[in-house]
């Protein structure tokens, strides 16, 4: 497999009941039974838990709807890319760039960003949003306005 990314893949409304029926198959936790892989040559190769999990996240992503990409961690991706990624424009990462919030490297005249970086700030800045939610579900409650359960 080549390091680039790949373009998003979404499945038809058909498929995704086989990939929902994948994730369920896969859920299963039987002891002294693990998932298998047939090959086209018919051998068959046990699957680690490790790969189990990745396949299991894939398939429930793509059962529900949601198109899927694959991003090796190592990778460089361009300003575009990652923007694309974080869903802001390619501008405003520039921005953060600028202000060092995300770390990158200029090789030529143009910036790169390593995939496992982008990835760790988009976590960190959903991580941030749930923060900022719970602390106004906290006010409303402390002011009695929240009415959820």
């Amino acid at each position: 497999m080549s390091a680039t990314i790949t373009d998003p893949e979404d499945l038809p409304v058909e498929e995704r009941r086989l990939a929902a029926r994948l994730n369920k198959e896969l859920a299963v936790d039987s002891p002294g039974k693990a998932a298998r892989l047939v090959l086209p040559s018919g051998e068959q190769v046990e699957l680690p838990d490790s790969m189990v999990s990745v396949l299991r996240t894939i398939m429930e992503a793509l059962a529900n709807g949601s198109p899927v990409s694959i991003i090796p961690m190592h990778r460089e991706m361009t300003t575009q890319e990652a923007a694309d990624f974080l869903n802001i424009s390619r501008q405003h990462l520039v921005t953060l760039l600028e202000q060092g919030k995300l770390p990158h490297s200029r090789p030529g005249k143009h910036r790169r960003l390593r995939a496992s970086d982008v990835i760790a700030y988009r976590r960190k800045r959903q991580a941030e949003m749930e923060a900022g939610l719970q602390e106004i579900v906290e006010l409303d409650k402390k002011m009695g306005d929240y009415f959820g359960s």
